[in-house]
């Protein structure tokens, strides 16, 4: 049976895709720096290294048919080139690189980076599938501890409205695309089923906990202070701002059907999400 690599194997769409790969009967090779506290399934063969050490990378590939690309942070694209040249060395016969929706354009940071990738593993002449996503339902996490605390929440996307995803659907396409002849060359806008405000994302989840949540749209500045204060990088908190900023102009993001071409049901709502994870917020 050929084997999978899955990088970023620990986060939030990638112990959801190994697991989703599993339960196919499918090969399995997780990369990760370290597993932490979350624990693979026993069938799961771990791969511990970094995209920094280009040896690790060489070794996670051995044996491989397909990859699932997955970076994030101020190095996104430094570490996805030196897992794109090791996929070139190792002959590899495909890669899914989770991206991000916009990629072509380049308005803002994040499209740029990822289409840094994305052109570099055209350049490589590696098969591929590029899953260009929307923002995730999961970003509401962020929003937990104000929730407990006084029932608010806080950002500066304003009425923009955007066709939020469930990191779950994310790993059932993946788990799809990566299995499935045929599909290479292709490049999908992967979307939740309707586009929401803040406040309407807001609203949905305060009915579901059974109590009114208040939404406090605040100023770029204010939000560039709490990312810092956050730890994030400075470089990684000015792609966000851009990307809010940009976010904004447009106003309103379409939903796409993609979800619903790959796995022949409708992407799952928001409030399907809140409903799922409410203890979160209690």
């Amino acid at each position: 049976m050929s084997k999978i690599l899955v990088t970023g194997s620990t986060g939030d769409v990638g112990t959801r895709l190994v697991r989703e790969l599993v339960s196919r009967g499918q090969a399995v090779r997780a990369f990760t720096r370290s597993p932490g506290p979350y624990q693979f399934d026993s069938k799961v063969e771990i791969a511990i290294g970094d995209y920094a050490d280009k040896e690790s990378l060489r070794k996670a590939l051995d044996g491989v048919s397909a990859m699932y690309l997955l970076s994030t942070g101020p190095d996104m694209e430094s570490n996805e080139a030196n897992a794109i040249d090791a996929a070139k060395t190792a002959g590899l016969g495909l890669i899914v690189k989770h991206s991000v929706i916009g990629a072509p354009y380049k308005a803002t940071d994040f499209p740029r980076w990822h289409r840094a990738s994305e052109e570099r593993i055209e350049a490589a002449g590696i098969p591929y599938v590029f899953l260009r996503l929307a923002a995730f339902d999961s970003n509401a996490f962020g929003w937990a501890g104000t929730i407990k605390s006084h029932d608010t929440v806080y950002g500066a996307l304003a009425e923009t409205a955007l066709p939020v995803l469930d990191s779950e659907d994310i790993a059932a396409v993946a788990a799809v695309v990566l299995t499935t002849a045929g599909l290479a060359g292709k490049a999908y806008d992967l979307t939740g089923p309707e586009a929401l405000t803040t406040q309407q994302q807001v609203d949905i989840l305060g009915s579901v906990l059974g109590r009114p949540l208040k939404y406090v749209n605040v100023p770029d500045e204010a939000a560039r202070e709490s990312m810092l204060g956050m730890g994030m990088a400075p470089r990684y908190v000015d792609a966000m701002i851009g990307l809010i900023q940009t976010l904004r102009s447009f106003g309103r993001i379409e939903p796409t059907t993609d979800v619903k071409t790959i796995l022949g049901r409708e992407a799952r709502t928001f409030r399907q999400w809140a409903e799922a994870n409410a203890a979160a917020f209690r």
